[in-house]
């Protein structure tokens, strides 16, 4: 009887662990099927010459994430408070602070479908839905312990958040994992769906002869050569469904395919973007980047140019 019990039980822990695995390769498998399906528009953004350059209204403070709510707003997260702000982007104008109700300050914010998607400092995860007020939202924590994302996104393909979070190991050099958070589950995947290694990023722009950031020169200190890129925000362009993340200290910019394999970087005109510090993409495809300056804070909007005829099967993305 034992036996037969002992037999049982193994059968059915061999029968969950086979279950769990099968669940995980179908939740990559899914992902890989979607991005291998997805159709890429060819194009190029020439990061020189914005489109436009917006300066927010006198009392509206600057943006720390922002995403299009619908073809002319966007919902804001205030750089001072943490507060969710609807923004008029043809009238320049600010709609009003939505009533949320959240106590926490909100760092991070998304949409899919009529569904607004905030992250707070305490990693809730809050589903505000219509008429956006207190009376219409749901909370699901993702806190693991001390894992704090850095940036958040959604895919739309797969109906999918990336958040992104630093490796903390000191025996290697730095990296960041970018992990999907199922929205149909509302739950955080266990395992990373690619990293972003700095390293790697650098080892691209030299073998592309691409520019890097230029030498933070320390008074009395020789100058040394060491390349940054710290991932703070990130987007999902709806043209081509490459994954872009900027680094706001370093005003720079890598692309990633849908495999996290990097495609593309450059760094930014410091006078064009003072202070980069939100990015998101408009349906056309244009590229909506902030400055943050505290006297100036601004949308800086950069043109999507469709290519009917791409060279080598490849988009330029950067106008090269």
């Amino acid at each position: 009887m034992k036996k037969q019990y002992l037999f049982s039980f193994v059968l059915a822990t061999l029968s969950f662990i086979a279950a769990k695995s099968l669940q995980e390769v179908g939740i990559k498998n899914y992902y890989y099927q979607k991005a291998t399906d997805f159709v890429k528009e060819d194009g190029y953004f020439d990061l020189g010459h914005p489109e436009s350059i917006t300066s927010l209204p006198l009392g509206v403070k600057p943006f720390t994430d922002f995403t299009m709510m619908d073809s002319t707003h966007l919902v804001c997260i205030d750089e001072e408070i943490g507060g969710v702000l609807l923004y008029d982007i043809s009238l320049n104008q600010s709609q009003g602070y939505l009533p949320t109700g959240i106590d926490s300050k909100i760092i991070e914010v998304s949409k899919i479908d009529s569904t607004i998607i905030l992250v707070d400092e305490k990693m809730d995860v809050h589903f505000l839905l219509p008429p956006y007020d207190s009376t219409s939202i749901t909370t699901v924590s993702i806190n693991e312990g001390s894992w704090i994302s850095s940036g958040m996104c959604l895919h739309e393909a797969t109906k999918r958040l990336f958040l992104i979070s630093e490796v903390e190991n000191e025996n290697v050099s730095k990296s960041y994992l970018v992990y999907a958070y199922n929205l149909n589950h509302r739950k955080l995947n266990e395992s990373p769906l690619f990293e972003i290694k700095p390293s790697e990023i650098e080892f691209f722009a030299i073998n592309n002869n691409l520019i890097l950031p230029e030498s933070k020169v320390i008074e009395g200190i020789d100058t040394v050569s060491e390349f940054s890129f710290v991932p703070e925000v990130m987007a999902v362009h709806p043209k081509t469904n490459e994954i872009y993340v900027l680094s706001s200290q370093d005003r720079s910019l890598a692309v990633f395919n849908q495999f996290g394999q990097i495609v593309n970087y450059t760094v930014l005109n410091q006078e064009l973007f003072t202070s980069p510090k939100a990015m998101t993409f408009h349906p056309s495809g244009d590229l909506l980047l902030t400055n943050s300056d505290l006297m100036n804070p601004s949308v800086v909007r950069i043109k999507w140019n469709k290519l009917f005829q791409s060279k080598a099967n490849h988009g330029l993305i950067f106008g090269r």
